[in-house]
């Protein structure tokens, strides 16, 4: 028997949340699983390729700072290999929520939800959802910059005045992000889902949605970020074992260090490194639906979103 079709927008209570986020990924689960792998698997081989190298820059200045040599020789390198991971990371994480509301809006749109979906189907209305997560990551980077730059500001002027008052400020800037943070989340499912609304707008009406379900947000990240916590452990095991092996024969004067400088240890810590980065993507995949699905609680409770939507298709069928 063919499971009833999730409704975004619905009033649900915190279990109801949880089982219409595994759900979804559970529906169809092959054809999100192939477009996943198409389009991520590519971001990742590039993302481990500069993943590796910073933490091999990392090992080698710990390595520096023991030694006689100068850290500050290798400072370049580590640098550049952080900045174009970052880059790297950020472009892969704007291509996955492009993917992962393309899929939703699809969901939502076609009759046999996902399946058989083709990716003539799906190309236009993953491009539609790249330019506006682009968007979406240029503003979020602005507001961040901001608000690390305000409150730096009054940290440091309260460090100046008092370090206890510092202090205090800086408990205060946690709490801040926290309390302010978590609605926030909800920028991405309305900016991403709602065609009509602009970016500030989201921003607005992620506070207006947000600060009255702030506990279920809370919730829903917590359970949901221990689910993805495990889909990390278990795909970064392999890549982990072999980083703390490289690290011992490193460090050590007495081991071989041959080994672990061969091809076929080079090669097996990339491609574990690879599946590292897909874990980290796919865990990211659960954390989106489950804010979307909270999203549609809040928009359905706050705003009855879900009753509009219901009065509105009646509408259409009695025109009919």
């Amino acid at each position: 028997m063919e499971r009833p079709k999730i409704e975004l927008y619905k009033t649900r209570t915190f279990s109801e949340k949880l089982n219409d986020t595994i759900g979804f990924m559970r529906e169809s689960w092959r054809t999100q699983l192939k477009y996943f792998i198409y389009l991520m698997l590519p971001c990742s081989i590039v993302l481990a390729f500069f993943m590796n190298h910073f933490w091999n820059g990392y090992m080698s200045m710990v390595m520096s700072m023991q030694d006689i040599g100068s850290p500050m020789s290798n400072l370049g390198s580590f640098l550049l290999n952080m900045g174009v991971m970052i880059l790297v990371f950020m472009a892969s994480y704007t291509l996955l929520v492009a993917l992962v509301f393309a899929l939703v809006r699809l969901y939502r749109a076609r009759e046999d939800r996902l399946k058989n979906l083709t990716a003539d189907e799906l190309k236009p209305e993953l491009m539609t959802c790249l330019r506006r997560s682009f968007v979406l990551m240029l503003a979020t980077i602005v507001v961040a910059i901001v608000a690390l730059l305000v409150f730096g500001g009054l940290i440091a002027a309260a460090t100046v005045l008092n370090r206890a008052l510092g202090l205090v400020a800086l408990v205060l800037f946690y709490v801040a992000l926290l309390v302010v943070g978590l609605p926030m989340m909800l920028v991405t499912p309305i900016y991403m889902l709602e065609d009509d609304i602009r970016i500030i707008p989201a921003f607005q009406k992620a506070f207006h949605l947000g600060f009255p379900t702030w506990g279920g947000i809370f919730a829903v990240i917590i359970i949901l970020g221990i689910l993805a916590s495990i889909i990390q452990t278990v795909t970064m095991g392999p890549w982990y074992i072999l980083f703390i092996i490289k690290m011992i024969f490193t460090m050590s004067s007495e081991l071989d260090g041959s080994f672990t400088n061969s091809i076929f240890f080079t090669f097996g810590e990339y491609v574990t490194c690879v599946l590292q980065c897909l874990g980290m993507l796919l865990s990211s995949v659960l954390t989106l639906l489950g804010v979307t699905i909270q999203y549609g609680h809040a928009a359905d409770k706050i705003d009855g979103v879900g009753v509009v939507e219901k009065i509105e298709q009646f509408d259409e069928f009695d025109n009919f």
